[in-house]
Order: structure tokens, then C-alpha cells, then sequence
């Protein structure tokens, strides 16, 4: 699963990474490239991807580039891991002290009527 978190185009209804290397060279067949067109069309984080990677225009920094962001999602991820870890439960004193007490008064007034019917 941690494989999945950290490659952002990486998703069975998305592209592939190597599938959106390969449409951006234009090293897909007509009907690849129309697939990848439809799934990009129905995707805006695949639109956003496709246009800040075809703005690159020295092919080799496209690899670069995708390599850093997922580096940088995977530091994100460790980062947000990290403060879930550290995020202490609130001190819930009062919440038990406040139910003791309103079982207690439950008690005390069951008794209370008890006894009144009782007489």
C-alpha cells in the first residue's frame, strides 16, 4: 500500500507513469493516445500533471520531475505519519467524572421514587 501512497499516477483508473511518458513523447498508437486523451479529460489532477509535464521541453527532465514529486509526496506522507503518531487524546477527566456523577443522581433518584411508591 505504501507503494500505492507514494506514486501519484499510479492508480488503476489512471495512467501509469510510463503510460504518460509515452503519450507525451508520442510514443503511443492513435488509439492509446485517444485512451490516455479520455482518461485525462475525465481526471483534473491528470490534466494539471499532463499540462506542467508537456511544458518541459527537454524530455529528460520530465523523468527528473516526476522523481522529485514523489519524493516530495513521500516526505509529506512521512511528515503527516509523523503528527498522527505524536497527536495525544485529550484529557478525558471530565467526561468520566461527569458521567459518574450522572449516574449517580440516576441511582439516587430511582431510589427516590421507590420509596414514594412504596408509602
Amino acid at each position: 500500500m505504501r507503494d500505492k501512497l507514494l506514486d501519484i499516477l499510479k492508480n488503476e483508473a489512471d495512467i501509469s507513469e510510463q503510460e504518460m511518458l509515452n503519450y507525451l513523447e508520442g510514443k503511443l498508437t492513435p488509439e492509446e493516445r485517444q485512451s490516455v486523451e479520455e482518461r485525462i479529460a475525465t481526471s483534473e489532477m491528470l490534466a494539471d500533471a499532463e499540462e506542467g509535464l508537456s511544458q518541459l521541453k527537454n524530455k529528460e527532465e520530465i523523468n527528473k520531475a516526476v522523481a522529485s514529486l514523489n519524493k516530495q509526496l513521500a516526505n509529506q506522507l512521512v511528515k503527516q505519519r509523523r503528527k498522527r503518531k505524536r497527536r495525544e487524546l485529550p484529557n478525558q477527566s471530565l467526561i468520566i467524572l461527569s458521567t459518574f456523577i450522572i449516574l449517580v443522581l440516576i441511582v439516587i433518584a430511582f431510589v427516590v421514587i421507590y420509596k414514594m411508591q412504596g408509602k
